[in-house]
C-alpha cells in the first residue's frame, strides 16, 4: 500500500512539473536519460565531484616530501622574428609536416600561459619551481623569478636541430633543462589546474607517478582512419614497447598534466636512441614521430614499476567549437557549487566549419571568471 502511495505521489510531482513547467520536465528526463559527459574518463558530470572526493581524501593521507618541479612548453607566434623563421621552414619543407602541423591554430598565443601559471601557483603551492621552455621569448606580464625560471630551446636541444618548431622534438628534451626535480609534472600551456590538488595526485610518497588514462582506444581511433601526429607518435610507441617489454598498451593518457621522472626519459633515450634519432631532425612534427613526455615515458615507468594508473577528470574541449560554451558553463557552475574537476585543457585546433567567430575572447572571458585576476601578474 506504501509503495502504491509512492508510486502515485511521484507520477502526481512529475505529471505537475510536465505541466507547469514542460521545458524543466525534458531537460530533467534527457540529463537523466542521457547524463552530460565532458571528459576522456566518460564520467557523467553529476559522478564527478563524487570521484574527486573519495580520491582526495585518499590522496590526502599521503605524505609527499619530494621536490616537484612543473615545466610549460609555449610559443608566441605573433613575435616577428619566431614568425619570420616558422614560414622560412614552412616554405622549404612543406614536404616534412603534416595539415595539424600548418595549421596556425596550433600556435596561436593569447598569453593563456599566464593563467595556467597562476592555476599552478594558486592550486599548487608545494611546487617547488617552474620552468617555461621557449624559444628565445618570455610571456608578456610574466614575473621571472627564482619560482619561476625561463628556459630557451638552445639550453637543452643540440644546436643542430634548431630551430625546432615539432613539439615531439621539444617535449623529448625535457629531461636537459638544467636544475630540473627527478620528479616534475608536464604542461602544454592550454592545461589549467582547476581546484586546490596535494602532490600525491601526481606522486606518491615512495615517488611512484601517477598514469592518467583516457577511456579511449588506439586502436578503435586508428580503425575510423584518424591519422595525425600524436596517434601515429603513440601507435609507434606501443609498436617499440610491445617488441622490448611485451606489454600490448591501447590507452592514451588524457589532454592533461603529466607526472614524469628524469631518469625514464634517460632510459628512454639509451633504449630508443636510433628510434628517437630518426624523428629528431624533423623541423615540424610527422607521423614518424615519437612522443615521449605524453606517452613513451610515462608508460616506460609503468613497466618498471614506477607509475600507477591513477584518475583525473579533465575537462577537454576545442575552443573554436561552439560547444566551448557547454564547457565554460558547466565549469563555472562547478566552480560556484564546489564540485570543479581537477584539471581543464582548453585546445586550439581548426577541425569545424562553424567556428565561434570571437573564441579568443569568450576563453579570456571565461578565464577572467573563473580565476578572477584578469591582467594580474602572477604572484
Amino acid at each position: 500500500m506504501d509503495s502504491s502511495r509512492k508510486l502515485n505521489a511521484s507520477l502526481y510531482r512529475k505529471t505537475r512539473k510536465l505541466l507547469s513547467s514542460p521545458g524543466l520536465f525534458f531537460r530533467d528526463y534527457f540529463n537523466r536519460k542521457y547524463p552530460l559527459v565532458l571528459n576522456e574518463i566518460r564520467c557523467s558530470i553529476g559522478e564527478e565531484a563524487i570521484l574527486i572526493e573519495n580520491d582526495l581524501n585518499i590522496e590526502r593521507k599521503i605524505q609527499v616530501d619530494l621536490p616537484i618541479d612543473v615545466v610549460f612548453t609555449w610559443v608566441n607566434d605573433k613575435d616577428p622574428v619566431w614568425k619570420e623563421k616558422f614560414y622560412y621552414y614552412q616554405r622549404h619543407l612543406h614536404g616534412d609536416g603534416t595539415q595539424y602541423d600548418f595549421d596556425p591554430a596550433r600556435y596561436n598565443n593569447n598569453n593563456e600561459i599566464i593563467f595556467a601559471i597562476n592555476s599552478v601557483i594558486t592550486f599548487m603551492p608545494w611546487v617547488r619551481r617552474v620552468f617555461i621552455v621557449t624559444d628565445n621569448q618570455i610571456p608578456e606580464a610574466l614575473d621571472v623569478s627564482e619560482k619561476v625560471k625561463v628556459i630557451d630551446h638552445r639550453d637543452i636541444i643540440s644546436k643542430e636541430l634548431l630551430p625546432t618548431f615539432n613539439s615531439h622534438v621539444i617535449e623529448a628534451h625535457l629531461h636537459n633543462i638544467p636544475g630540473l626535480a627527478e620528479h616534475f609534472i608536464y604542461f602544454n600551456d592550454d592545461v589549467f589546474v582547476a581546484r586546490p590538488l596535494p602532490a600525491s595526485h601526481f606522486f606518491k610518497g615512495n615517488g611512484h607517478a601517477s598514469l592518467f588514462l583516457a577511456d579511449k582506444s588506439l586502436r578503435a581511433m586508428a580503425c575510423k582512419g584518424i591519422n595525425t601526429p600524436t596517434l601515429s607518435a603513440s601507435c609507434k610507441a606501443v609498436e617499440l614497447l610491445m617488441a622490448r617489454y611485451g606489454l600490448a598498451i591501447d590507452s592514451p593518457l588524457v589532454h592533461t598534466y603529466v607526472p614524469l621522472r628524469k631518469s625514464m626519459f634517460t632510459l628512454a633515450w639509451k633504449e630508443y636512441d636510433d628510434e628517437i634519432a630518426a624523428f629528431t631532425s624533423s623541423k615540424f612534427r610527422t607521423n614518424n614521430d615519437l612522443n615521449l613526455a605524453t606517452f613513451l615515458v610515462p608508460w616506460l615507468a609503468y613497466i618498471k614499476g614506477l607509475a600507477t594508473p591513477q584518475r583525473d577528470i579533465c575537462h577537454y574541449f576545442n575552443i573554436r567549437s561552439p560547444a566551448a560554451r557547454t564547457h565554460y558553463e558547466a565549469l563555472l557552475k562547478s566552480k560556484m557549487n564546489g564540485s570543479s574537476p581537477h584539471s581543464f585543457c582548453a585546445n586550439d585546433f581548426s577541425s569545424s566549419k562553424n567556428a565561434l567567430a570571437n573564441h579568443h575572447a569568450l576563453l579570456e572571458k571565461f578565464l577572467n571568471s573563473y580565476y578572477g585576476n584578469g591582467k594580474k601578474k602572477y604572484v
